[in-house]
């Protein structure tokens, strides 16, 4: 049995749990709370020393890293071949993506986690506030990125006509900013039509998946939304 240890509030947890929900993979969601910090807790550190989800253990082999754990998925599963395409070429163009991932949108998203969750959530000091800009103007340039070269020609990423792993793992990154104010959320997609676009046919091909795997992302939205609110209250 294929577990996945992680929580649907992480952005790359529920990637893989999209994955294996649109391609029928049978799976086992292991709940690690992170506002608990049992991403570090013995238990979780014996399955992925580096104490970071998601992870994912398959008769008895562990194995972290989203976008290796999306890899090893595509490959070792019967899943149809435009999720990690088998010619070496179109392969190594969603491995790029990937790559660029890592180091730009995924490393940007932590605008979100030091605006929104870090205090509220987290219960951790505020960030600075050079800080929140500094990662604010770095997501900035991943969108307008993400927005130029990768969406092209057709709906999914790369111009493709169907998704592949990299569309999800993006996707389940710039869903987070649900979790904004709606004037920065507006200040983020509202200029950028195609990654509205790409998010909409991608919740529509995928549906239901795509709703169920970020139904704890808009239920902490309006968790916020809510504070917001009455923080607001109390200031009248």
């Amino acid at each position: 049995m294929l577990t996945l240890y992680g929580s649907l509030r992480s952005q790359p947890t529920r990637a893989v749990a999209l994955f294996c929900l649109a391609n029928s993979i049978e799976y086992q969601l292991h709940f690690i709370d992170l506002s608990k910090k049992e991403h570090k807790h013995p238990g979780f550190l014996a399955i992925n020393p580096r104490g970071l989800v998601p992870a994912i253990t398959d008769d008895g082999f562990n194995l972290a890293e989203s976008a290796t754990i999306l890899r090893y998925l595509a490959v070792t599963r019967s899943v149809p071949d435009h999720w990690y395409p088998a010619d070496a070429k179109r392969r190594a163009r969603i491995d790029a993506l990937l790559d660029w991932y890592h180091t730009n949108l995924r490393q940007t998203a932590r605008y979100v986690f030091t605006k929104e969750l870090q205090e509220t959530v987290f219960r951790l000091p505020p960030a600075k506030k050079e800080e929140v800009e500094s990662y604010k103007r770095n997501m900035i340039a991943a969108m307008d990125t993400l927005e130029r070269e990768f969406l092209t020609e057709g709906p999914f990423l790369l111009g493709a006509s169907k998704p592949s792993i990299a569309d999800l793992l993006l996707a389940c990154e710039v869903t987070q900013t649900q979790l904004l104010k709606k004037p920065d959320l507006e200040a983020l997609l509202g200029p950028r039509p195609k990654i509205r676009q790409w998010l909409e046919t991608l919740e529509s091909n995928l549906a239901p998946h795509f709703s169920t795997v970020h139904s704890a992302v808009r239920k902490t939205a309006e968790f916020l939304e809510k504070k917001r609110n009455s923080k607001l209250q109390s200031a009248l």
